[in-house]
């Protein structure tokens, strides 16, 4: 399968650093995003890190493997535990950098065959068929309230712990990480972006720019570009960053 990708990230309207890192890697068919937390230093650090080391990872284990068949998903929970030990223990050494983090969404493609590795509210979405679904689950406060009841989801974007997150890459010694897989079919887009661009754009105006430039167009470079430019024209409180990765 080949799949025709791009990826951007942009500080917003309201940060002065770009706490957010992404990887295009289309040798190993991996794509990342991680948006980073703990002050500038440490949430740029980890995020950095975070996507460094996952992509030293993947290569790693691929090469180890030399030919033989590996389980992608072993790939990718193996991949982000790495992440999670090195920033874990960057943390401990540099006092500036203790209480560091990062979410991190990862997607590895492999023949049919998408699988995510998921941590935190960065997101990833499919568009297929004029339709937008979320396929990763928030690891955050206000998810778990609407899970209770406790909020409509109407209520998400305002309520005042929409920033709180409830796991992390490198904030702890261990870290839980979800993994998804999916059968891809051509012509699948798929969407994996940080919080400042979910947070701000609905899912119509998304799926909007999604099908017209980049699934009837292909240039999913500009449909990142005209998404960034929308999130920063709503506020652009937040980084944001954004990978497209489309099965041809």
């Amino acid at each position: 399968m080949r799949i025709l990708s791009a990826g951007a990230t942009d500080v917003g309207q309201k940060r002065k650093v770009n706490q957010d890192s992404f990887r295009v890697d289309n040798d190993l068919l991996l794509y990342v995003v991680a948006d980073g937390m703990g002050g500038h230093a440490g949430g740029e650090f980890a995020s950095r890190v975070c996507v460094e080391m996952i992509q030293k990872s993947v290569r790693e284990d691929r090469e180890l493997a030399k030919g033989a068949k590996v389980n992608p998903a072993d790939l990718v929970m193996g991949a982000i535990h790495r992440a999670n030990t090195a920033v874990f223990s960057k943390g401990r050494e540099e006092e500036k950098l203790r209480g560091m983090g990062t979410t991190v969404d990862l997607m590895l493609f492999d023949q049919d065959q998408l699988f995510i590795g998921h941590v935190g509210d960065s997101r990833v979405y499919l568009a297929r068929h004029g339709m937008l679904w979320q396929l990763t689950r928030d690891h955050s406060l206000v998810n778990e309230k609407l899970k209770a009841g406790l909020i409509t989801r109407d209520q998400l974007k305002t309520d005042q712990n929409k920033n709180v997150i409830t796991r992390s890459v490198g904030f702890e010694s261990s870290v839980l990480v979800d993994i998804y897989r999916r059968e891809v079919a051509p012509g699948d887009l798929y969407l994996a972006c940080s919080d400042g661009l979910s947070g701000l754009i609905d899912d119509e105006e998304m799926l909007a720019v999604l099908t017209k430039i980049a699934i009837e167009g292909d240039d999913l470079e500009k449909a990142i570009h005209q998404l960034i430019h929308m999130a920063n024209k709503n506020g652009g409180d937040d980084n944001i960053s954004v990978v497209l990765a489309k099965a041809l």
